[in-house]
């Protein structure tokens, strides 16, 4: 064997050794390829104090599957079931694998950047478990709340500002209840917010400058919608500076219509804006990557043919903007 040859092979070994160990994509992750890491799980605390936390693991744990994700399995079946979904792809659906496994011992090695997501009106860490196992293959720590809104409904625009201030307050606590049982490097922060959730990520970043970067997946801070509202919650700051944002957004709801007044009007390092085609406002959760699990849902959400590609895309797009911004 020539030295170029062998200098060649040795040069791939890691490679191959990351390829071994890579878990394979779960189906409900619609194609889209998970990390090098194992993830673990942990739900820290409970009720108004719950964190849910992904990780980079080793070896361990419980497998886990859609519905140990879900804070009432029951409710959720009853409302998938009226919205049209056939009962047996809402069982298929909650019996499906996912990558994480249960309270898996969390890898060593050295503090990682933390992302934190904000969910949606309602929401919780089902509806976008995907996303978090994804970003905890490729190394990071993700953690998330449930929407403030899970207790009390948001009943008129007037409540924006108060209800996004007091899902800023939960996701900023959040920052602690991690640091204290895994090595996260709380200098490195980002926020991922989901429709309402995308408000609460940019007033973190208004009052916490360890925010690196907001992500905001079709974000109520791209329309018009009760904007004297959140402009009067306390953490709001018109003036800069803010770290980068990207902003997606679809035209295909029209309550979701884009207005990118606000965003324009930030001081943020930079501002990207990525209008996706192909996906409604509800694909920007679990939701779209289960289109190509559960044929009934994808009739009742609206999607085609390429709704599972556009939602890889957007994760994937998630993924390289945090790497610019948290990795050293």
């Amino acid at each position: 064997m020539s030295a170029r040859v062998l200098a060649l092979l040795t040069s791939l070994l890691p490679l191959a050794a990351v390829a071994a160990f890579a878990a394979p994509a779960p189906e409900l992750w619609a194609g889209l390829q998970p990390g090098s890491h194992p993830v673990g799980f942990r739900r820290l605390g409970a009720g108004a104090a719950e964190v849910d936390v992904w990780y980079p693991a080793a070896a361990g744990g419980r497998p886990m599957r859609f519905a140990d994700y879900l804070q009432d399995t029951a409710g959720t079946a009853r409302f998938l079931r009226g919205a049209g979904v056939p009962p047996l792809e809402v069982s298929g659906l909650f019996a499906s694998p996912l990558l994480a496994r249960a309270d898996a011992p969390a890898q060593t090695g050295g503090a990682r950047p933390l992302v934190l997501i904000a969910q949606g009106n309602g929401q919780s860490a089902s509806d976008q478990a995907v996303l978090c196992e994804f970003l905890a293959s490729i190394g990071y720590v993700t953690a998330t709340t449930p929407s403030p809104m899970r207790t009390k409904p948001l009943e008129s625009e007037d409540q924006v500002g108060s209800f996004a201030e007091a899902q800023c307050a939960d996701l900023a606590a959040a920052i602690g209840s991690v640091a204290a049982v895994l090595q996260v490097d709380t200098m490195r922060v980002a926020v991922v917010g989901h429709s309402f959730g995308a408000r609460a990520a940019l007033l973190l970043a208004m009052r916490n400058s360890r925010v690196r970067a907001v992500v905001s997946l079709d974000g109520g801070i791209g329309t018009a919608t009760a904007l004297a509202s959140f402009r009067a919650a306390p953490s709001f700051r018109a003036e800069g500076p803010l770290p980068p944002i990207l902003h997606f957004y679809e035209r295909l709801d029209s309550f979701m219509t884009p207005d990118l007044t606000l965003l324009r009007s930030l001081g943020a390092r930079s501002l990207e804006l990525c209008e996706v085609r192909d996906l409604h406002h509800t694909h920007f959760t679990t939701n779209g990557f289960a289109v190509g699990f559960s044929p009934g849902l994808a009739r009742v959400t609206h999607s085609t043919t390429a709704t599972p590609r556009a939602v890889r895309n957007v994760a994937v797009k998630t993924r390289g903007f945090l790497d610019r911004h948290l990795k050293r």
